[in-house]
């Protein structure tokens, strides 16, 4: 069986974190100009009000384009914590360049803005790059020009730019926090948790900064740390719906199944995403609950026709299902959404080999089948994993019982050496299936329906 990949929260469907840089908007409350002191970049006052001493400002026809631009850099802040805002600022800022194009801040804001929207990176990138020549001392426009490059995995210049950050404003925890995220994505995860460690040093209340160093503990297999971590940040914030779809991925790297659905369930109850409904799918798949993990996988692209993960994951659980046509599909629909899935690559290509060799239809009884509904052995007596993966799963059931009734029937047909070694033969599967199970690149599945399609041919 090929590997699940886990869907961890973030924007985008891959990234194991969210980037958390948020709006850093100045030093500090500062006047747009002197003659109105209520039109301040970073003021505490409430958007409405801002908005509206910053919309006399600009059209008072006596202050000059200078004021005019510091006070639209004003209004576009406010009007960007405001619901549906975000487009009326980015005009904002659009016109506060045009009346002053070495405004700074301007330049910093429409990047941050342009990022947290979603927009062109590359242009994003300009304008923090714009802000930092016209100001090299500007720490927060260093910071969120990093993450821009965290997000677009550029990370050698992320780190620079977070170095440098943190060189101009030592006790920046936002900047060790985002430097955190880019050491993990680059795998350096001894790194990332030091970072995260001085990030809540400096500032113990985002919750962020915890399940983020939760996962570099997973990454380090330092899983009590980690769970540890992810308790602590749904302390600080049971609101949040990534926290418990992270915890979730936490027990299910302990192989606590039951407790990594019943975080996955809260997550769902919150919020409907694709990646919370695959991770509660692989769960289900690793319990062996087939029809549950393939109502999660389905449900999830319903949400996301185009998320590529779970079509990845569901392919998985045809495979192991049989049903070699659907897998085939299932990878090569992950392929055209993420032709870089290396585990979709190799899945296709054993699909390929499979239906080359055994057809694409899945395996079936007997003509004749037998009137058991389970395994060729007792359930209730099952001692060895093997035994009891195979009674959990119907498909695995079904090629056991061939496999029982096939051999039968050669050996009741067969004579002398013939019945001997086939006796031989059958021992040896049996034995290499018992030793085997569990070691990596065995498939039982595969295992059992070789064994199978070996006996029916021997028998025709």
């Amino acid at each position: 069986m090929h590997a699940f990949i886990h869907s961890i929260s973030s924007r985008s469907s891959y990234l194991a974190l969210r980037l958390a840089a948020g709006l850093v908007l100045g030093l500090g409350a500062q006047p747009a100009f002197a003659a109105d002191p209520e039109c301040a970049l970073g003021s505490k006052a409430p958007p409405s009000e801002l908005i509206a001493a910053c919309s006399t400002a600009i059209e008072q026809a006596s202050n000059s384009p200078k004021d005019q631009s510091i006070a639209l850099v004003a209004r576009a802040d406010a009007r960007a914590r405001t619901s549906g805002g975000m487009t009326q600022a980015l005009k904002d800022l659009d016109r506060a360049i045009a009346l002053d194009g070495k405004n700074a801040r301007a330049y910093r804001l429409r990047g941050d803005l342009m990022r947290e929207a979603g927009g062109d990176a590359g242009k994003a990138a300009a304008d923090l790059s714009m802000a930092i020549s016209l100001d090299p001392n500007d720490a927060e426009a260093y910071e969120l020009r990093g993450v821009v490059y965290t997000e677009q995995h550029r990370l050698d210049r992320a780190l620079a730019d977070y170095d440098q950050a943190i060189r101009l404003k030592p006790d920046y925890a936002q900047a060790y926090a985002d430097r955190g995220v880019a050491f993990y994505l680059r795998g350096d995860n001894e790194k990332a948790v030091r970072d995260y460690d001085e990030a809540i040093r400096l500032d113990p209340e985002r919750p962020r900064t915890f399940t983020n160093r939760a996962a570099a503990y997973k990454k380090l297999g330092q899983m009590d740390k980690a769970l540890a971590d992810d308790d602590e940040a749904i302390r600080r914030d049971p609101k949040v719906s990534e926290y418990y779809d992270n915890r979730g991925l936490t027990y299910a790297a302990m192989k606590e199944y039951d407790k990594a659905i019943a975080d996955y369930d809260q997550a769902i109850r919150m919020e409907q995403r694709a990646n919370f409904l695959t991770n509660r799918g692989d769960s289900h798949q690793f319990k062996n609950e087939l029809g549950a993990a393939l109502g999660d996988y389905d449900a999830a692209l319903r949400i996301d026709p185009n998320f590529a993960l779970a079509y990845n994951n569901r392919a998985v659980l045809y495979k192991k299902m049989g049903e070699r046509a659907k897998a085939l599909a299932d990878y090569e629909a992950a392929l055209r959404l993420d032709p870089g899935n290396d585990n979709a690559i190799a899945g296709r290509r054993v699909m390929l080999a499979e239906i080359k060799t055994f057809g694409a239809e899945p395996p079936r009884p007997l003509n004749a089948p037998s009137e058991r509904s389970g395994p060729s052995f007792e359930c209730t007596t099952a001692v060895r994993e093997v035994e009891k993966v195979i009674c959990a799963d119907p498909q695995l059931s079904v090629l056991d019982l061939g496999i029982a009734e096939s051999y039968a029937r050669r050996l009741k047909s067969s004579r002398g050496r013939l019945a001997a070694e086939l006796r031989s033969a059958q021992r040896d599967f049996i034995a290499e299936r018992n030793a085997r199970f569990g070691k990596p690149g065995y498939d039982l599945r595969l295992a059992l329906q070789r064994r199978l399609d070996m006996l029916r041919d021997a028998g025709h």
